[in-house]
């Protein structure tokens, strides 16, 4: 099952809003944001803390790795909101 919604992230004092398409598979769920034109993925790993899957096609540019902190940051965020 597929969920479409925008992320507010707040990113270097600016507000981005991300679209998201957050896909559910039996006990599992993954979020396919698009980052600076490129889709990528975050889900929880092992330990249940957030990592990001790039593509396999080459990427079309690098993403920041604080863009990225502040993405999962406020993906945990919102999901302690809903605990």
């Amino acid at each position: 099952m597929e969920h479409f919604f925008e992320l507010p992230v707040n990113y270097k004092d600016q507000k981005l809003l991300l679209k998201v398409r957050l896909v559910t598979f039996a006990y599992e769920y993954k979020f396919y944001i698009m980052v600076e034109g490129q889709e990528l993925i975050f889900e929880r790993d092992d330990s249940g803390a957030f990592r990001v899957i790039f593509p396999s096609a080459p990427r079309i540019k690098e993403v920041g790795h604080e863009l990225l902190e502040a993405i999962i940051a406020t993906l945990e965020h919102l999901q302690a909101d809903k605990i």
